[in-house]
């Protein structure tokens, strides 16, 4: 299996502004494949995995299921993909890559609201900085369906506070010395099968969807091997009976790059 071929400039690009654009991570072939896992992995009830969809507020920002590669074999199969995840070890600067959890975002296009403005990092509970996400698009996207707009070197602000999704706060009034920032966000529209890979930290939002129908998205979120536990709550720790200081590893957790490592 072909290794993508990214470049020094790309990986120099996702260091200095906290994300980076690559076209055509997965072929034609493999977006029609990964469309109907998607479409399957949605209907079909969660045994492994989190539904977060029937939230009629949450359901208008998007409709969200979680850890769905431990339910289906063909998200499986995207999720754990080698080419994704060396590309993720590479830009992270890890000897080893996790998988910290995948989750489709399906924005609907019937009384959309946008994704608001937030760092993803907050909300996961570990203690170091390097968790990355691959936002992969299985659809046309533009500021007209709901595409990623990120901050540039948004990642070197820091932690901040959890936004909510639902009732944001600004921003502006969480980011320190907020005057000496540029604030100006930069959209991305991406054909289908190309990718988004952004930092934990770096701000980033998705406008309503007012195309005329869903528009989906694969997001698979990598860690750098060694990442322990902060003991924040969280839907994919909650079971695991893990305290703080504890390596973030394991089965639901599996080593994805270099291939071969376990």
């Amino acid at each position: 299996m072909a290794e993508y071929p990214l470049t020094e400039e790309q990986i120099d690009s996702y260091r200095r502004d906290g994300f980076v654009e690559l076209h055509d991570i997965l072929s034609a072939e493999e977006v029609a494949d990964l469309r109907d896992a998607l479409e399957e992995a949605m209907q079909a009830p969660s045994t492994s995995g989190v539904d977060r969809t029937g939230r009629s507020d949450y359901d208008r920002v998007f409709l969200q299921k979680v850890n769905l590669w431990a339910d289906h074999e063909g998200v499986r199969r995207f999720t754990c993909h080698p080419r994704i995840a060396e590309v993720a070890r590479r830009l992270a600067g890890a000897d080893r890559i996790r998988l910290w959890h995948d989750h489709a975002l399906i924005k609907p296009h019937v009384d959309s609201k946008p994704s608001p403005w937030h760092q993803d990092l907050p909300y996961w509970p570990m203690e170091q900085q390097g968790a990355l996400s691959c936002w992969l698009a299985l659809d046309d996207v533009d500021e007209t369906n709901g595409c990623m707009h990120f901050v540039p070197k948004s990642h070197t602000w820091g932690k901040l506070e959890p936004i909510n999704l639902i009732n944001p706060q600004d921003i502006f009034g969480l980011t320190p010395e907020p005057a000496e920032k540029d604030f100006t966000p930069r959209p991305v529209p991406l054909k289908a099968g190309s990718c988004t890979f952004h930092n934990g930290l770096t701000f980033h939002y998705a406008p309503a969807n007012r195309g005329s129908t869903p528009r989906r998205a694969l997001v698979i979120i990598f860690m750098p091997d060694g990442t322990t536990f902060s003991g924040k709550l969280h839907c994919v720790t909650h079971d695991l009976g893990l305290s703080p200081g504890d390596p973030i590893i394991g089965e639901r957790f599996p080593v994805l790059a270099p291939v071969g490592v376990g």
